[in-house]
Parts: C-alpha cells; structure tokens; sequence
C-alpha cells in the first residue's frame, strides 16, 4: 500500500534548530518586534533555541579556551538529541539554522554526527573574512591543520580572552546606516560573550573547508545584499558535497538580517524550503 504523501508528510513535523552568531545569543532569534522565531512557530515550524556554552543561558565550562568549534559542535548535538528526544515526535524532520559564527558551527556540527535533514545557513558563506585578518591570521589561511595548530595562540593575541564581551552588533558594517533605534535597542539585548576560538575560526578563509566539503545535505543560504559574505554567487562552491545549494539574496539587509525592514520575506522563505525538505524527506 502507497501511503498518502499529504498525510505522510503531515505526520513528519518540522523542527528547526537555531543558534545564533558571535556575540549574541539565541535572543537574536526572538527579539521584541523582530522575532523571527514567533513567525516561524506560527507557520507550524517546531524552533528549537541554543545557546552556545558559556553564552545566555548556557553553563560556562572552567576553562573556555577549550572552547574550539568542535568541542561545541559536539556539545551542541548532544543538547539537539537530548530535546528532540524529549519532544517525543514520530520521525521528525530536523534542520539545523545558524547565523553568521552560529553557522558555522551547525556545519560543524552536520560535518562531526549528521543529526539534520538540511541546513539553513544565514549570513555566511565559508569565506572567511580575510579583509579584517592580520598577518599571523593570513598566514594560516587555507590551511586546516595549521589554522587547528594555532587557534589558541592567535585568539589570545587577538582578543586576549575567551569569552570576549562588547561585540560589535551595533557596526554600521553588521546593521548598516539606518537601523532605527528600536532595531539598535532589540539587537543590544540579544548580545552575549563572543567564542573567541570559534568566532576567529570562522574568519578565517579555508580553516574548515573539510567540514563544508562533507556536507552533502541540502543547504539554504540566506545573505543580505549587504552582507559581509562576498559574491552571493560564490557560495555553493563552499559547499561542494551537496547537489542542492539554494542561494536567498535579501535585498536592502545588511548581516543581521532579522533587522531588515523586508526580513518576513527571509524568514517566509526559510519556511518553504523547511516545507520541501520535509516534503521531500516525506516521499523518499
């Protein structure tokens, strides 16, 4: 008997895993006039908050200079099974969403244990940010090993500590020249510490190009026409292991996207594609 697809995929809900970028925590995703979370919910969207450790809600472990991507990317799995579990859902589809730092972990993450169905990765693009980096940092541009070798000693020079507070989520360069003052206001209470190992690995160019090169599921790329992640069209050759790369420019928006004045369309498209993933993984 050929079940039917409609009721097939409806018995498959959708949970969407969210972690958010350097600097700030999983209130990004929630933000009182800006919660992009809300409105995915409200599509029928099971969202899943993270917080990464030693940031919000999380535990600060005693020594966060061990705080490398895949150490986190490992915990983070854990924490993602342990809730999904808990949800007790019949075959759920799982995503995984990351912004910018966040991104690059749930790469991470899907590269380390497989726990996700698709990625939705917002305000990245693997390339690193090499206009920023200095000397030492360069130096160890795609090269994998070397940047692994030398993280610690270059995020101690960098940023002298490993949980680096103050982020810059007010930079013209990550909200761009207009953002309102409730836009300012919503963004400075979602900010949290900085990963400092985390957050400089994922500025620099090829550092994990292993990781993306292994992932093979399909991948949502949501960007600003603003943002700080280079040519749009650049981004699937990050991603070389997967045949469906899907590319959202989100015109006017700059990094923090969840502040554009159009955001509801980023947000709607993650919806649909959430939806065709599941619809897809309903039929296979």
């Amino acid at each position: 008997m050929v079940a039917d697809p409609d009721l097939q995929a409806a018995s498959r809900p959708v949970v969407l895993c969210c972690f958010p970028g350097g600097g700030m925590s999983t209130a990004y995703f929630e933000m009182d006039g800006y919660d992009m979370a809300a409105h995915l919910a409200g599509a029928g969207v099971i969202v899943v908050l993270v917080d990464h450790p030693g940031v919000g809600d999380s535990d600060v472990p005693d020594d966060p200079w061990t705080l490398r991507p895949e150490l986190v990317a490992d915990v983070e799995v854990l924490a993602v099974e342990r809730v999904i579990a808990g949800l007790g859902l019949a075959n759920p589809v799982v995503i995984g969403l990351g912004h910018s730092m966040g991104a690059m972990l749930v790469a991470y993450q899907q590269a380390r244990h497989r726990p996700y169905q698709g990625l939705v990765l917002v305000g990245y693009s693997g390339r690193g940010l090499p206009e920023v980096l200095r000397r030492e940092e360069l130096a160890v541009a795609h090269d994998p090993a070397g940047a692994h070798d030398a993280i610690v000693q270059l995020a101690r020079s960098r940023f002298g500590r490993p949980l680096v507070s103050g982020g810059p989520a007010h930079s013209e360069m990550l909200v761009g020249p207009h953002a309102s003052p409730g836009a300012l206001g919503a963004l400075g209470a979602a900010t949290g510490p900085l990963l400092a190992l985390c957050g400089l690995t994922s500025m620099l160019p090829g550092s994990h190009a292993d990781e993306l090169a292994s992932i093979d599921v399909p991948v949502l790329a949501g960007v600003g026409d603003h943002d700080i992640v280079g040519p749009p069209h650049e981004i699937p050759g990050h991603f070389p292991g997967s045949r469906d790369v899907t590319v959202f420019v989100l015109q006017d928006a700059y990094h923090n996207s969840n502040i554009a004045p159009n955001r509801h369309l980023l947000w709607d498209r993650i919806r649909d594609w959430t939806e065709m993933i599941r619809e897809r993984c309903s039929v296979e």
